[in-house]
């Protein structure tokens, strides 16, 4: 499938939304349920990672009291930004499988349930 296409009316959907609503994605063009594929995901995830360490091992000679805390932040700013830019460029779209109605509680019997007497 091409990159960013939605799977039920074919026609391309912005990045913005992708990488806003990836669990919950609607088509702005054909209003079908979508989501990113998971291995769109996945992959992000690991190249995200990749980058994110190597940043890490990159920054993490810096010293002083607080040295610890930019190589943890640049990290994880990294992995955010790659993990997103992935997204954006290379996300496959799936269709959202239907979720089920949640099923109505019960009403307690009468005098055994509930907490009040």
């Amino acid at each position: 499938m091409a990159i960013r296409v939605c799977p039920h009316c074919l026609r391309k959907v912005p990045a913005g939304p992708v990488v806003a609503y990836t669990d919950k994605l609607e088509c702005p063009h054909c209003h079908s349920a979508i989501t990113v594929g998971v291995p769109s995901r996945v992959i992000g995830a690991f190249i995200g990672l990749g980058v994110s360490e190597l940043v890490w091992k990159f920054v993490q000679p810096m010293g002083g009291e607080a040295g610890w805390v930019l190589p943890v932040l640049y990290a994880f700013l990294s992995y955010s930004v790659v993990y997103t830019l992935y997204l954006m460029a290379t996300a496959d779209l799936v269709m959202r499988p239907v979720e089920a109605e949640p099923a109505p509680v019960a009403a307690a019997a009468h005098g055994h349930g509930g907490g009040h007497h």
